[in-house]
């Protein structure tokens, strides 16, 4: 169940990034668009209200589990 969470996140972190979605980072500013950094999926970890995706260079993206969005 973790790994199906791990990769839905991935997927829409792809999908932001391709689109060029403006998303908010965690004190809540708007950030234009994000460049795609691939996540490690061993480095990527479930919380109870994220999925924290991060890969060699530490975190990258948050993905909220219940509302489905991409925060950095």
């Amino acid at each position: 169940m973790n790994n199906d969470l791990i990769i839905q996140a991935i997927e829409a972190y792809f999908n932001v990034c391709k689109d060029c979605t403006p998303v908010f980072n965690k004190d809540g500013q708007l950030i234009s668009g994000l460049i795609y950094q691939q996540p490690a999926l061993s480095d990527c970890t479930v919380g109870r209200k994220y999925v924290y995706l991060r890969n060699c260079n530490g975190e990258i993206a948050r993905y909220n589990i219940k509302t489905e969005e991409i925060t950095v």
